[in-house]
């Protein structure tokens, strides 16, 4: 174990990555991700929060870490153009939010972020909004 997060220790990360192969849950998540975010917004809401919630080193394929992430932003940061999500501001509000959390994981350490960095840190894993 090198941190208490539930991921965070050698069986832990082992069992990551069996389930990650054994359930194909990127080929799924990836037909989530990619649909139009105009077209489908929910989907793609949907599948950016499983990235929040699993899209973490020792969790999510590493080979696929970074690319996916901004796969992540770029698609979520689209919805937030679907006119049935812009008559509900409080909506706008939550999914900005969750582009927010996705955009602090791909960001180096530097002295501008953090103390956010820190806030995001200090909160419990659970805790996405």
């Amino acid at each position: 174990m090198w941190d208490f997060k539930p991921w965070d220790n050698d069986s832990a990360a082992d069992w990551f990555g069996g389930f990650m192969d054994d359930t194909s849950l990127r080929k799924h998540w990836l037909s989530g991700i990619n649909e139009d975010p105009l077209d489908n917004p929910g989907a793609v809401r949907a599948a950016a929060s499983v990235y929040i919630m699993l899209g973490r080193v020792y969790v999510w394929p590493i080979d696929h870490l970074d690319d996916d992430l901004e796969l992540a932003i770029r698609q979520l940061k689209l919805t937030l153009d679907c006119e049935e999500y812009k008559e509900v501001p409080e909506l706008i509000e939550l999914i900005q939010s969750e582009v927010s959390e996705l955009e602090l994981r791909r960001k180096p350490k530097t002295q501008n972020n953090k103390e956010e960095q820190d806030q995001q840190e200090s909160k419990p894993w659970w805790k996405f909004w």
